[in-house]
C-alpha cells in the first residue's frame, strides 16, 4: 500500500477502512489537489480574499517547517490560540503534517460599541 492512501473494503459491513502504514491526514486533505492539479482554486474564501489551494500548501509546509525548527517534534503537543482566519488552517494544517498533537481555541472577539 502506497503512503498516505486509505483503502475501504465495502465487502464487510461495517465497512473497513485501512490507513497506510506511513499516514499523515495532511496529504489526503491538502496535498492532493496539487497532485490532481486544483492549485489555482480557492481552497479558503474570506472576506479579504481567496486562498488557493497551492498558497494553503505552501503555507502549511511554511509552518511544519517553523514548527520544527522551533524544537516541536511527531508526537509532542501544542496549544494553539488562534483567531478564525486563514492563518488557523496554516497552522492546525502544518502542525498536523509535522505529526505534532494539536489542542486549539478559536478567540471571538466582540464588537466594540
Amino acid at each position: 500500500m502506497t503512503s498516505n492512501t486509505v483503502a475501504i473494503d465495502n465487502l464487510q459491513r461495517p465497512s473497513r477502512l485501512q490507513l497506510s502504514p506511513r499516514f499523515n491526514v495532511a496529504v489526503p486533505f491538502i496535498d492532493r489537489h496539487l497532485i490532481e492539479r486544483r492549485g489555482a482554486k480557492a481552497a479558503i474564501r474570506t472576506i479579504r480574499g481567496d486562498v488557493s489551494y497551492a498558497q494553503l500548501a505552501a503555507n502549511v509546509n511554511r509552518c511544519a517547517g517553523a514548527l520544527t525548527r522551533l524544537g516541536l517534534r511527531p508526537g509532542e503537543r501544542m496549544l494553539m490560540a488562534v483567531k478564525d482566519c486563514p492563518d488557523f488552517f496554516y497552522l492546525l494544517w502544518g502542525a498536523i503534517k509535522a505529526g505534532i498533537k494539536i489542542f486549539y481555541t478559536i478567540f471571538k472577539y466582540a464588537a466594540s460599541s
